[in-house]
């Protein structure tokens, strides 16, 4: 009788959303080989600049805004692709995560006081170095390791956190000197990175912040190819992949998107007609690198517009077909067969 009653109990708003945003899940999954599980707004921002290294410097302060999708704030230096790559490949290594409680340090004493807790939850990343080359596909060597033990330095002394809450409307409350309002929050993405020696198999921990705690803890996280974006040898397309990889319904692409991704002001005061050409070179030279690294299929080039205003518009097709897109390739070889079966019976 209780499960007559449960049965034909109607869903609420909530219940529905949830179910069908679980269904869009499930049919746009593209059977990615071993994932990195990344907050979404790690993928979708341009606080990794289109060069390998940056540049540390204490003094350094600057907002990253990709309309629509994020709102980064970095402290203390530059961040390049293989910082990128680092906090992708701790990402990909999902069975190191680590639950675990330690002494919260703004506790005054041995108790709590004015509610602050003795201790606080944390997750962390328990890997060795050779894990890292490993999953990131370079040569285990301790050459490579020295390499990897700077970037983890520079991960450590620069400071990037996310502003929570709608991108567009934290951006605006910004630029007008205002603190945003309403639901949001400024963490912390990585707390501290420690490591007990530079051989291959030396102990590195990592520490995430409350960002990527809450990201853990509430799913917000989006499916990331790593395999392509270790692969891809053009800065820009490392740039750009992760935000393409991250909206699988996504066909196509706008170059005002794709500048924004690399914090470029296409059109902006100090765009030339030279640099906005070599932008667009760079521009091809990173889809036909996603493409040769098994991420795309093909792309186009579509124009749209016309004089100096024009804006180039990026159509492509994903080298994974979703599960959606599989149901059909399926039922397309049903029907061929059946086709085939057909003409042979007569």
């Amino acid at each position: 009788m209780q499960n007559q009653l449960d049965n034909d109990r109607k869903l609420t708003e909530a219940e529905e959303k949830r179910l069908a945003r679980d269904k869009r899940t499930r049919l746009n999954r593209r059977g990615r080989k071993d994932p990195s599980a990344v907050p979404a707004r790690l993928t979708r921002t341009s606080a990794f600049a289109p060069r390998r290294y940056g540049t540390v410097n204490a003094n350094i302060e600057r907002v990253f805004h990709v309309p629509g999708h994020s709102v980064v704030l970095v402290k203390g230096g530059e961040l390049g692709s293989v910082h990128r790559d680092m906090i992708y490949a701790l990402f990909r290594l999902k069975s190191k995560l680590a639950n675990s409680r330690v002494r919260n340090p703004l506790a005054p004493g041995n108790g709590t006081l004015d509610g602050v807790s003795t201790h606080i939850d944390v997750i962390e990343s328990v890997v060795s170095w050779r894990d890292l080359l490993l999953t990131m596909g370079k040569t285990q060597h301790v050459n490579n390791v020295m390499t990897m033990v700077h970037v983890m330095e520079e991960l450590r002394s620069i400071t990037m956190t996310i502003y929570d809450g709608d991108p567009d409307e934290v951006m605006r409350r910004l630029a007008a000197g205002r603190v945003p309002h309403g639901r949001g929050q400024i963490t912390g993405v990585i707390d501290g990175v420690e490591w007990d020696g530079v051989r291959l198999d030396s102990k590195v921990r990592v520490r995430w912040g409350r960002t990527v705690m809450t990201a853990f803890r509430t799913r917000a996280m989006v499916s990331l190819n790593a395999e392509v974006q270790f692969a891809l040898k053009s800065e820009y397309a490392k740039s750009f992949w992760p935000f393409i990889d991250s909206n699988p319904t996504h066909v196509y692409i706008d170059e005002t998107m794709l500048a924004s991704l690399i914090s470029y002001d296409l059109f902006g005061a100090d765009d030339t007609n030279a640099r906005r050409s070599q932008f667009r070179k760079d521009c091809r030279q990173a889809f036909d690198d996603m493409v040769k690294s098994g991420g795309l299929r093909h792309y186009t080039i579509e124009e749209l517009g016309s004089g100096r205003m024009k804006v180039r518009r990026y159509h492509y097709k994903h080298a994974l077909p979703t599960a959606a897109e599989k149901g059909d390739i399926q039922l397309d070889l049903l029907a061929s067969l059946q086709v085939a079966e057909a003409g042979t019976s007569g």
